[in-house]
């Protein structure tokens, strides 16, 4: 299967993705750390209970004993964006049960920076890194630097390049070929035989992240009667996926289908819709990150259906892997998510807590 993943949310969300997914947004628990390299005790975790873990997770519980004193560093792609806090929350709250201390940094979704923060984490000698990678490619020269350190290497919520995989220990997360794939049954499945034109708001263009979810979708749906018209970048910005959405709209007035990298700027889709006067019987969306907004849009009818990303499992996980590896033990190179699908069958009986 073809390894390529971005990163980013926003919150993308996870982290568009996530992002993930990067408004009314929800706010995460988990405060934002400095952008600057500076050591911080792991926060006291959330007093309520956790989430029910993933499968994955659940393969990486073991083998984290003995973590007390161990220094991790922490790359974030942009904790600005809410998927991105709700992965960070997972990481501290891990952190502080295992006793291990963590430096975290905030990438500002800028690449050149989170360069120059990993290379500063392999200059301080820590014993492991996480790593939510604003860019899968870019930031391949200096995670081989860390392991020609002997410095392990997890990518959480959002992969390296493929071409970079060699150099990393781990991967915890989706695979956003199979969100993409996900998202185009469901639109096909909403359509049905008639088809229709559809256009895709992805989230940054050019990352791995809004390529793999653009080329799963469009593969999911080829040789049947659905045209993807347009594909236009929104950023993981809710306001910038306004204005597309109605951009589009003017220009496809017939448009019967919008598939959106992220809940975050699903939010933004669906107030143009409105703002235009379309309903959720006049244009069927289907969205990605499982955020308390996405579920809100499936039970107002706004949106077909978004899939839910586990973002904290993802971060308690990629702490867990790294212990693992610091510790010498054998890991999966891939702890990888189940996602399920929420639309108006399930969305009432699911799990608030696994909502970001």
């Amino acid at each position: 299967m073809k390894r390529k993943l971005l990163s980013i949310l926003l919150a993308v969300t996870l982290v568009a993705g996530m992002m993930t997914g990067c408004g009314a947004k929800e706010e995460a628990p988990a405060a934002a750390p400095s952008a600057e390299p500076a050591e911080t005790a792991a926060p006291e975790a959330t007093p309520d209970a956790a989430p029910t873990e993933s499968p994955a997770a659940n393969a990486a519980q073991t083998g984290t004993a003995g973590a007390s004193g161990l220094k991790i560093g922490v790359c974030y792609c942009m904790l600005s964006a809410p998927a991105v806090k709700v992965f960070a929350q997972g990481i501290q709250e891990k952190a502080k049960e295992l006793g291990v201390e963590l430096i975290e940094l905030d990438g500002g979704f800028d690449a050149s920076k989170q360069t120059d923060q990993i290379n500063s984490l392999v200059s301080q000698k820590v014993d492991g890194i996480v790593l939510n990678p604003v860019d899968g490619t870019s930031i391949i020269p200096a995670v081989k630097a860390a392991k020609e350190a002997g410095i392990p290497v997890v990518m959480g919520a959002m992969d390296i390049d493929e071409s970079g995989r060699e150099y990393v220990v781990s991967f915890v997360g989706a695979d956003d070929k199979d969100v993409g794939a996900a998202a185009g049954k469901k639109m096909l499945e909403t359509l049905g035989e008639k088809g229709g034109k559809v256009a895709i708001v992805e989230g940054t263009a050019g990352t791995s992240a809004a390529t793999l979810r653009t080329e799963g979708f469009e593969e999911a749906i080829k040789g049947s009667s659905i045209e993807v018209v347009t594909k236009l970048s929104a950023d993981f910005d809710k306001a910038k996926a306004m204005s597309i959405t109605e951009d589009i709209l003017t220009k496809y007035p017939d448009l019967s289908g919008i598939w959106v990298h992220d809940d975050t700027m699903c939010v933004g889709v669906a107030q143009a819709m409105k703002s235009m006067g379309y309903t959720g019987e006049d244009l069927k969306v289907v969205s990605y990150n499982g955020s308390k907004n996405g579920a809100d849009m499936v039970k107002s009818g706004e949106i077909v259906a978004t899939s839910v990303q586990p973002l904290v499992d993802e971060g308690r996980t990629s702490i867990e892997v790294l212990v693992k590896a610091i510790s010498g033990e054998t890991v999966e190179t891939w702890y990888k998510d189940k996602i399920d699908m929420l639309d108006a069958s399930n969305v009432d009986s699911y799990d608030p807590a696994l909502l970001w």
